[in-house]
């Protein structure tokens, strides 16, 4: 410990000494470290992090596969066979994200809650912390139960234990709040954690037993012993069971399962893809400071000489200096993972604006101060291990006699290695600007995509839930045709409507029915396939801006007394009546027959980048729920009638909960991942440009200082200003163009990975690639254009003594 206490203290000296140097430094390399590790924190909290239980390696989630593609939904009596029939699982839970308005005092929020089996908590082995979990022999009961988060609890009822025992309101009814959840435990959904858990068997007891209603997901908890292909097996088995049991609802239905193993394979690609453009960043700052020890090495060399000359060996030279190198990442990574903190604190900045909470669990876990270590022990390779070795190389003779870089050669040697760093951090940045400027092509094309609906409209939607406050179906009905007509008489309402479910919303996305199509055969022998589908008021298809492209729009005759109908895409009318006129046809949607009134252009349902699929749009009337969403146009901005409108919705009735969102929140939503990937790319390459516009101001400075003498000689005979402004910019755009080929080369096959990511533009999209090379030289030009002048100013008489 001798050696590397000494050298240590050592190497705190003098960067204490050199401060100016050991700023930049630590800066650079925590800028490089801190991106590193907030951007892990956020693959390991989105992709990485196991499920949040005991021995979650043993838990394998359940999705089902048909000729429709992957299913991740299971209805409830499905879930039952799979867990009472498999032996390969100690247990199968299932899980059904809703929400409800908590009622504390006069104040109402909206919340998130699972609907869950009464396995839940003992299949993911989880206890209460206070209080107790739901038992898995919990039997239906007329008692209303619910197990409160930690973070609710905490948050809502400022941690009291006595709330266990007690009642909350949640919509307008009581639950005996039985326990309190562990601490950190926030479900089962990543990035939207659920704030409190009830049992499906007594909150939808008259849906668990209709294999229509397919609204859970699954997952297993392996046997000890037990392999993932066993229990594939047996999932075969039991799903051929069930097809043959059941053939309208699980015909050509598979189930498969995905283990934990299998999951991390999967999301093995887009964390590579996330870590991959960081890891530029770092590269680019390591190769910064690696120019920066360099250039701090050459007024270090009678130092190094002298050691050498006193019997220092290159080792013990090379250990100092990375010791040196190992300080600075120290202190980069210490001052990196204060700027992950506070990136911590700026997440709900990267999420939309909504009514719930969400955001990811970040926190600096083990695995997060791992990745720090060993980011920090790479960058001292990065920049430590060259420079270290450049500068042991020290010549005695010229350096002791004059301080000199090691002769003209070494000074050339050292000059190109800078280069080459140069180079690099410049060819690193194209990358990063293509892949931006591609990331950007594509949101501007996603905005772009017709959506089949007009997006500019003024449209403000309130979903409202009347069975919450025990309306019946026609009471519902009513009471949103009476909603209706009291809002469409507000100054500055155009239209009025009502819906299921909103548009780009995952709430009701999912909802299908079973529809066969007589004279069709559908795919696999199936007798009848599931179809997307909405329940629409009159006037719903001119509010929202959708084209009926066929027959007629529904109307008020279309009531519960009159024949069925129905309006279908357009996809669907040419998938099965291809050539022929769809309108009048019939098909049979959940055993009823319906009558095709019309055909619509296809719309977005729950992404703008899905591709269009058969739709089906019932009247309200003949498809009615108890709970639907008024959908009214205003003539102006719908934020200055929000107001209004809602106290008129609840002058009919206060117990009725309303909720609120414009058109204009539900976009921000739906391109919320792609302006995120646009933004988080174009960051990282505007700090890449910004380090690599650093490292190229460097070099060219160093060079006008070495060339100082030479550019007073030029001028003593005669060269102009402007002849020496041009010969330094030269430099700096040879290193620029350079360094900008050899980024778009390497742009040329790196994008290629981003496929995937890119819509409606191709990875090789040529303007993308001018426009990197175009800003990276315009950088180049500011960058080389400081020493550049300072080179012009230089006065010969002065230059000529300079040494």
């Amino acid at each position: 410990m001798g050696p590397l206490s000494s050298d240590l203290h050592y190497s705190l000296r003098t960067l204490v000494k050199d401060r100016g140097f050991t700023l930049i430094a630590v800066l650079s390399l925590a800028l490089g470290i801190g991106v590193n590790s907030t951007v892990f924190s956020v693959a390991e909290a989105a992709l990485l992090r196991s499920w949040p239980a005991q021995a979650p390696e043993r838990l394998a989630k359940i999705v089902a596969r048909s000729p429709q593609g992957v299913d991740a939904y299971f209805s409830y009596p499905d879930y039952q066979d799979l867990n009472q029939q498999s032996r390969a699982f100690d247990g199968v839970l299932a899980w059904s994200r809703h929400s409800k308005n908590l009622r504390v005092g006069t104040a109402s929020r909206e919340i998130l809650d699972d609907l869950v089996s009464p396995n839940y908590f003992a299949t993911l082995g989880l206890s209460a912390e206070l209080g107790r979990t739901f038992s898995p022999a919990e039997q239906p009961s007329s008692a209303l139960m619910v197990v409160v988060s930690d973070d609710l609890w905490r948050r809502s009822f400022g941690a009291d234990p006595a709330l266990v025992g007690k009642q909350i309101v949640l919509t307008n009814r009581n639950y005996t709040v039985i326990g309190i959840a562990p601490p950190k435990f926030r479900g089962l959904e990543r990035g939207v954690p659920t704030d409190l858990w009830l049992t499906a068997t007594t909150e939808i007891s008259d849906e668990t037993g209709d294999r229509s209603v397919r609204d859970f997901e699954l997952l297993g908890r392996l046997r000890t012993g037990a392999t993932a292909s066993q229990a594939q097996a047996e999932l075969d088995t039991i799903s051929h069971r069930l097809a043959d049991a059941y053939p309208a609802f699980d015909k050509a239905r598979s189930v498969t399962l995905i283990s934990e193993q299998e999951r991390l394979r999967q999301v093995a690609f887009p964390t590579f893809l996330l870590m991959a453009a960081v890891a530029l960043v770092l590269l680019i700052s390591s190769a910064n400071v690696a120019g920066l020890v360099l250039a701090r090495s050459e007024s270090r060399r009678p130092e190094m000489a002298v050691r050498l000359a006193l019997g220092a060996g290159r080792a013990r030279l090379i250990r100092q200096l990375l010791t040196e190198s190992a300080v600075l990442a120290g202190a980069g990574a210490a001052l990196g993972l204060v700027l992950t903190r506070w990136l911590f604190k700026l997440q709900p900045a990267f999420f939309p604006p909504m009514n719930i909470d969400v955001g990811l669990d970040l926190r600096l876990d083990a695995p997060v101060m791992a990745f720090t270590l060993g980011v920090s022990a790479l960058s001292v390779l990065i920049f430590g291990l060259a420079p270290a070795l450049q500068a042991s190389k020290t010549s005695l003779t010229p350096a002791l006699k004059s301080g000199s870089a090691g002769g003209a050669s070494g000074a050339a040697r050292r000059l190109i290695f800078r280069n080459g760093l140069v180079l690099a951090e410049v060819a690193l940045s194209v990358v990063l600007l293509t892949a931006s400027g591609l990331l950007l092509r594509s949101l501007l094309y996603s905005r772009g995509i017709r959506l089949g609906f007009d997006a500019g409209k003024n449209l403000v939607f309130f979903p409202v839930e009347p069975g919450t406050a025990k309306y019946s179906l026609e009471r519902s009905l009513a009471y949103l045709n009476r909603v209706r007509d009291d809002v469409a008489g507000l100054p500055g309402v155009r239209h009025v409507t009502y819906a299921r479910r909103m548009l780009l919303t995952d709430s009701g996305g999912g909802a299908e029915q079973r529809v066969s199509i007589p004279g069709v055969v559908l795919p696999q022998g199936q007798p009848n396939i599931p179809i997307k589908f909405n329940a629409v008021g009159p006037g719903y298809f001119q509010t929202v801006g959708t084209r009926i492209l066929q027959g007629r729009d529904f109307t008020a005759a279309d009531n519960a007394q009159s024949a069925k109908v129905v309006l279908i895409s357009q996809t669907m009318a040419r998938r099965f009546w291809p050539a022929q006129d769809a309108v009048g046809r019939h098909i049979v949607a959940e055993g009823k027959d319906c009558r095709i009134a019309g055909v619509v252009e296809d719309a977005k349902i729950n992404d703008v980048h899905e591709g269009p699929e058969p739709y089906l749009y019932f009247p309200f009337a003949q498809s009615a729920t108890d709970w639907g969403t008024l959908i009214i146009e205003t003539a102006g901005d719908p934020r200055a009638l929000t107001a209004t409108i809602r106290n008129a919705i609840r002058r009919e009735d206060q117990n009725v909960p309303v909720g609120v969102f414009t058109l204009h929140f539900l976009m921000q939503e739906a391109y919320w991942s792609d302006q995120m990937a646009a933004g988080f790319v174009g960051g990282l390459s505007a700090l890449g440009i910004f380090l690599a516009s650093v490292g190229l101001y460097g070099v060219i400075a160093y060079v006008v200082n070495r060339r100082r003498r030479e550019i007073g000689i030029r001028m003593a005979l005669g060269a102009e200003r402007r002849d020496v402004l041009r010969l330094v910019l030269a430099q700096g755009l040879r290193l620029a163009a350079i360094g900008t080929a050899t980024g778009l080369a390497a742009a040329w096959a790196v994008t290629r990975l981003m496929s995937n990511l890119l819509y409606g533009v191709k990875p090789t999209d040529p303007l993308s690639f001018a426009a990197s090379a175009l800003i990276a030289i315009m950088v180049a030009v500011t960058a080389s254009s400081i020493p550049a002048l300072r080179a012009s100013r230089v006065e010969p008489n002065v230059a000529l003594r300079y040494e």
